[in-house]
């Protein structure tokens, strides 16, 4: 009895180091090399062939854990800006926003960093308005005015205020008209169809609202079903006889669905796990995210009477180089053609450029050149009849 009482107190001991190793931990994989200590620790502490074959079970279990999901990183893409070290000051920017889970605090600024090793790659000020837009040149009063609406490719990370693609819209028309920065880092189509919902935005349907004008990349294909840490209390939508219906937030979701939390959980540690059952989930991402850009294009119409204009650093069927999936991608893009949806590609004027000054170092988002070349192409195909 001794020797049970034993057992538990060390299996009990070893679980508990294990739980504070993985909060500790910088990445699963170091989590289950620690669990392969311990387990193997529990083989030599452990008394009874029945308690030292589950410590060896347990070991392996966790040795099985580690080779999956080194082989999953090794096959899956490098992310953009893997290595790169962000901070913002205040820390917790965006703030959290009951109703589009984060976003900007009006009459604020955030002074934001970005380092690569001992290189400092941005130091910026991000400074807003009263009505919690990125500031952008004052343009005349009564002036036509274009919404920008999407996440940091909008926003202009890591560049200045007057550098965005919104500021440098405003410069190539000479300042005579107002542009408005709404894009947050982060914001995936599900933000910008529940702030126009929710009538966060329509302090602007007064203001002669010329074009909304949106950018896509094909990580807000993940972002629409939540597949981010980040995203847990933004806004969730389903499809609802093909039309996106919002039911609450991702968390909301995954609390009265355990088994989907669980999914989710485990695919945020482990890379094998998330791999499960990909091909179905991109499919019904790109049905969610067909459908959102839709709505969003409707909801310009009836907002402001504007037309949604889409920038887009995705594969078409000219530039598909880079693209593990391009295939996949060009069809999901051919969808918002046959919707109507006027769309300008990045790579058409971008492609014969060097990449060194398009991208910010280490980083991967537009530089300013970037932006200025956009500017010049929305201001040619809006002054179009």
């Amino acid at each position: 009895m001794a020797g049970h009482r034993r057992n538990y107190a060390i299996a009990a001991g070893l679980v508990v180091l294990l739980a504070i190793g993985a909060q500790l931990l910088p990445s699963a994989l170091w989590a289950c090399g620690l669990a392969v200590l311990l387990g193997l620790a529990g083989v030599v502490l452990l008394r009874g062939n029945r308690w030292r074959t589950g410590a060896l079970l347990a070991t392996a279990l966790a040795v099985s854990l580690a080779l999956l999901d080194a082989v999953a990183g090794f096959l899956s893409p490098a992310p953009m800006g893997r290595g790169l070290v962000q901070t913002t000051d205040p820390k917790w920017w965006p703030p959290p926003d009951p109703t589009l889970g984060f976003r900007p605090l009006p009459s604020t600024k955030v002074i934001a960093t970005a380092t690569f090793g001992p290189e400092l790659v941005y130091r910026q000020t991000y400074h807003f308005d009263g009505n919690a837009a990125r500031v952008t040149p004052a343009g005349p009063a009564g002036g036509d005015t274009y919404l920008f609406l999407g996440d940091s490719f909008v926003f202009g990370q890591g560049l200045a205020d007057d550098q965005s693609l919104a500021a440098q819209f405003a410069k190539a028309n000479d300042y005579t008209v107002r542009t408005v920065n709404l894009g947050v880092p982060g914001y995936g189509p599900n933000h910008l169809v529940r702030a126009l919902e929710a009538g966060l935005l329509d302090r602007y349907a007064d203001q002669s609202v010329k074009a909304v004008v949106s950018w896509i990349i094909p990580a807000h294909l993940a972002r629409v079903t939540g597949n981010g840490s980040w995203l847990g209390s933004s806004p969730r939508y389903v499809l609802d006889k093909g039309v996106p219906r919002h039911t609450g937030t991702f968390n909301e979701y995954r609390w009265t669905h355990p088994l989907a939390g669980l999914k989710y959980l485990l695919g945020e540690q482990f890379q094998f796990v998330d791999a499960i059952g990909m091909r179905q989930r991109q499919e019904e991402q790109a049905d969610l995210f067909v459908a959102l850009m839709v709505r969003l294009q409707q909801l310009s119409r009836e907002k402001f009477g504007a037309p949604l204009i889409v920038v887009y650093s995705w594969p078409d069927e000219v530039h598909r180089k880079g693209y593990g999936d391009a295939e996949f991608l060009i069809a999901v893009l051919n969808r918002l053609r046959q919707a109507g949806i006027a769309l300008l590609s990045v790579d058409n004027l971008t492609s014969k450029i060097d990449m060194s000054l398009l991208l910010i170092p280490h980083d991967g988002h537009p530089t300013a050149y970037t932006y200025e070349l956009i500017a010049g192409e929305l201001k040619r195909r809006l002054a179009a009849p």
